[in-house]
């Protein structure tokens, strides 16, 4: 009776330390296998932050390359908006402009003003450049005059024979002023007219892109 008892609690022992042993092993097994799992998991996690942040430094160069603002401007807007960007001008003033007449008689004539604006922004290093219909040239040669007389360049469009009745204004390679103001008080201050004002490098570019094909094919005066 003795032996029995004696066996049973050695193979229930022996069982024991045997199931502990398993058990052991095998939560050993599991904890390496779920610190491996953790370990891949924090590397792919790793990596996909690396390619968010690429993703976001992608996002915000797109974004101001490419942002561009549009405004309407009406009648009497154009000229003080024409103006704040003449006198703010850095780089540039690149125009493409029908008609702009020039009044000697008239020292506050709207046009006047935007005028001495580019003899300002001349003295202050910026380039700038006028390309004007042979229709200024006809009827308000004192226009040519006053801006060689100041050392603005000035040219005339291609062709005699084809009317460049553009009406458009390139400041800085970001603002591009295009519509049907002509630079003459009528239309700057009775005449009712529309001009977009866009904020756009991408679309300043190409307006510069159009304004130099046609300054390099252009007429001195």
């Amino acid at each position: 009776m003795a032996e029995k008892v004696k066996f049973s609690v050695l193979f229930l022992v022996v069982g024991l330390i045997v199931g502990l042993t398993v058990g052991f092993s095998f939560g050993s097994q599991a904890q390496a296998e779920w610190k491996e799992r953790y370990v891949e998991l924090q590397k792919a996690y790793n990596e996909l932050e690396k390619v968010y942040e690429n993703l976001h430094l992608a996002y915000l160069k797109l974004k101001e390359t490419t942002f561009f603002q549009v405004d309407l401007l009406e009648d009497k807007e154009y000229y003080r908006e024409a103006f704040r960007l003449i006198s703010n001008a850095n780089k540039t003033i690149y125009i493409i402009m029908y008609v702009v007449k020039y009044d000697p008689k008239e020292a506050d004539d709207p046009v006047n003003i935007l005028l001495k604006g580019l003899v300002e922004a001349k003295k202050r290093g910026v380039d700038v450049k006028v390309l004007v219909d042979d229709e200024t040239l006809k009827s308000y040669p004192q226009t040519i005059d006053f801006l060689l007389k100041n050392s603005i360049q000035v040219k005339l469009d291609p062709s005699k024979g084809v009317r460049t009745h553009t009406k458009m204004v390139i400041v800085d390679m970001k603002y591009l002023l295009v519509g049907s103001h002509n630079w003459t008080e009528s239309a700057l201050t009775r005449n009712h007219e529309v001009t977009v004002k866009i904020f756009s490098t991408e679309f300043s570019v190409e307006a510069v892109e159009y304004f130099m094909k046609l300054w390099v094919e252009g007429r001195t005066v």
